[in-house]
């Protein structure tokens, strides 16, 4: 393997055959050989979990977790408080190094996903506290999800070369359009800490959306948003899969959001996954009911998001 630095990171290059050793003869690349190629690719998932285990302190936060997210599905991971749920999201993320198992994003799995390449990986992240910059404003706030993008250098930016400008001009067109996109146009000049707390919570959704990532994390994205608020969200998470094309992976404790939103649930209770399956099939499972849910399935309301 060999490994080239650049100004976005560090690059892993499959290794070159050393000197004088015999080539595999390339393969005659045909239609079939390409639609083949192509339904591997879909059929792989975006994101899957291996035997997963966590400790702290002697104190099991994850028990052999198995999770994979198909390109496309909108995935809520749901469970009690303490149940391991922003646990596995950091594992996911890279900010825990799970004591066992692996993490594989696409075709790549990981031990530790590295925090300094998720963006590379095409993975960006909400999280369950803001993160965004108060003191800039809502364009700029967005625009920061494109930092990682920027590689001509801090010489060339100086000078402004070429390559300085055209990459300039692409970020604020990707920002441009995702501001539109997720209705922020009215604010975008304005500072983000000064908008109402659902508006920062649209704020930080664009940010993390700007660079059109494979995989989108949300943590408690509905946390402390209007009814009101709660409908809109979920119309653009659903349309950053529709529209932008991103998996995505959600924690969340309104189950009602969770149960119109969904395509898939996952259910942790005490670090242990209990349940996985179509909202329909969760909110009927008795072990489901009684970790969590407390009461009869034909109780849950939905949420018509």
């Amino acid at each position: 393997m060999t490994a080239i630095a650049t100004d976005a990171g560090v690059l892993a290059l499959e290794a070159a055959p050393a000197q004088g050793r015999a080539l595999a003869p390339a393969t005659t690349d045909t239609p079939d050989r390409r639609l083949a190629q192509a339904a591997d690719c879909a059929a792989r998932p975006v994101l899957a979990l291996s035997d997963i285990a966590l400790t702290f302190g002697g104190v099991a936060a994850l028990r052999d977790i198995d999770l994979a997210v198909a390109p496309g599905e909108i995935c809520a991971v749901i469970g009690p408080n303490g149940a391991g749920k922003s646990s596995l999201l950091n594992v996911i993320s890279g900010l825990y190094r799970p004591d066992r198992g692996q993490v594989w994003l696409g075709e790549r799995a990981f031990a530790q996903v590295p925090t300094a390449e998720l963006a590379a990986h095409g993975v960006a992240r909400t999280f369950q506290n803001l993160a965004i910059f108060k003191g800039l404003s809502v364009f700029d706030n967005v625009l920061m999800g494109l930092a990682h993008r920027v590689r001509a250098g801090f010489l060339r930016q100086i000078i402004g070369s070429p390559l300085a400008r055209r990459i300039e001009a692409e970020n604020r067109a990707a920002a441009e359009d995702v501001i539109g996109f997720l209705h922020l146009g009215d604010v975008r000049e304005r500072s983000a800490g000064s908008l109402p707390y659902g508006l920062q919570k649209r704020v930080e959704l664009a940010r993390a959306l700007v660079a059109r990532p494979t995989l989108l994390l949300l943590d408690e994205p509905f946390a402390g948003v209007t009814l009101s608020e709660k409908l809109e969200l979920s119309e653009h998470v659903r349309n950053a899969r529709d529209l932008y094309g991103a998996t995505i992976v959600l924690i969340e404790h309104d189950i009602g959001v969770v149960m119109g939103l969904s395509d898939r649930i996952a259910v942790l209770d005490n670090g242990s996954k209990i349940a996985d399956g179509t909202p329909d099939e969760v909110k009927a499972d008795q072990a489901v009911i009684d970790a969590y849910l407390g009461v009869a399935h034909q109780d849950v309301t939905e949420l018509a998001v």
